[in-house]
């Protein structure tokens, strides 16, 4: 759901409330004589007078012209559900299917009420009431009515509600006043937020259109990117092939060097070379003059027996291990 859709559901929510809140008021103030209103005298099946204002019932003053019928309590069933969140026009249809399903009688045959207050988070609680039609017609000319005269439903000992017809519009007339002033208070309450409203919409405009503008950007720079990152992976390989190239070692100068070193009556068995580092082994007259020799020479450093010589009984020689590391070309120039 985008956020103009939201914001519209929330506006419309809070223009519902408002309009509830002041009908609500309007109710309230009516049946405690502070807001005018019109005052009905119904007639009961019985004969019994009650006055109503608004929803508020009051015993009737003498006898006077019924102008509505009052279905007793006796005779109705109530109940209370609740709806979810939904527009306050849409109240009328719900409510009408969900009073079809819990109803003892088909549609026809139902009179129904029901007056709903709304929650915070946009939902319904809603009293309801039903009444057999049956009989209504004689229960008017009984109390002297017309068929369009008001029919209400009894609620309580003092409470009365409209029957609504199925469409959910009001069978009777009274309380047009009331809905002027709700839509004069919505054409208010509009009025005063379009303002408010209409620097949100264009910041909402401008910032969908620079969203929009960043991904197409986005689309834009992906082959850069990629490149990018090629060029990348190339300058890796470049670097490690350079210090490849570094470390390598010259191994035919490493071993004409140790070949010119080694002394007469000595041999090699053994030449080990990992990445500069070189071991050798093998036999000499004499293996620590062998590994001052070495030492001696500039390309080579850090030279050292890796293990004790050992006597050769047999050949009168001494057995050796000797390792060493090869100088860089850069530090052998810099050593005097």
């Amino acid at each position: 759901m985008s956020a103009s859709k939201r914001l519209n559901q929330r506006l419309v929510a809070a223009l519902d409330r408002l309009a509830w809140g002041w009908s609500d008021l309007g109710r309230w103030l009516a049946e405690r004589g502070f807001w005018p209103a019109a005052t009905l005298v119904l007639c009961t099946a019985t004969g019994e007078q009650r006055q109503l204002t608004a929803t508020r019932l009051r015993p009737a003053r003498g006898t006077q012209a019924a102008q509505g019928l009052l279905v007793s309590r006796a005779d109705c069933l109530w109940g209370s559900l609740a709806l979810p969140a939904m527009p306050r026009r849409e109240l009328p249809s719900a409510l009408d299917e969900a009073l079809w399903r819990v109803s003892p009688l088909p549609p026809q045959q139902m009179l129904c009420a029901w007056r709903a207050e709304p929650h915070a988070d946009g939902s319904w609680q809603v009293q309801w009431g039903i009444g057999r039609r049956e009989g209504l017609q004689a229960a008017l000319a009984q109390a002297g009515l017309d068929a369009s005269a008001p029919v209400f439903l009894q609620s309580g000992d003092d409470q009365a509600l409209p029957v609504r017809q199925l469409a959910g519009a009001p069978r009777t007339g009274q309380g047009s006043w009331r809905l002027v002033c709700v839509a004069l208070t919505l054409a208010l309450v509009a009025a005063l937020f379009t303002p408010a409203a209409v620097p949100l919409a264009l910041k909402h405009r401008a910032v969908t259109r620079a969203m929009a503008h960043v991904t197409a950007l986005e689309q834009q720079a992906a082959p850069l990117r990629q490149q990018l990152d090629e060029l990348h992976q190339q300058a890796g390989l470049a670097d490690a092939l350079k210090t490849a190239n570094a470390a390598r070692l010259p191994l035919a100068s490493a071993i004409e060097l140790i070949a010119r070193t080694v002394p007469d009556g000595a041999w090699l068995e053994r030449i080990d070379v990992s990445g500069t580092t070189i071991r050798i082994t093998g036999v000499a007259d004499n293996a620590g003059e062998l590994l001052t020799q070495l030492a001696r020479q500039p390309a080579l450093a850090d030279v050292h027996a890796s293990a004790a010589s050992v006597r050769d009984n047999a050949l009168a020689k001494e057995r050796f291990t000797i390792e060493m590391r090869w100088r860089e070309p850069s530090a052998q120039e810099g050593k005097p």
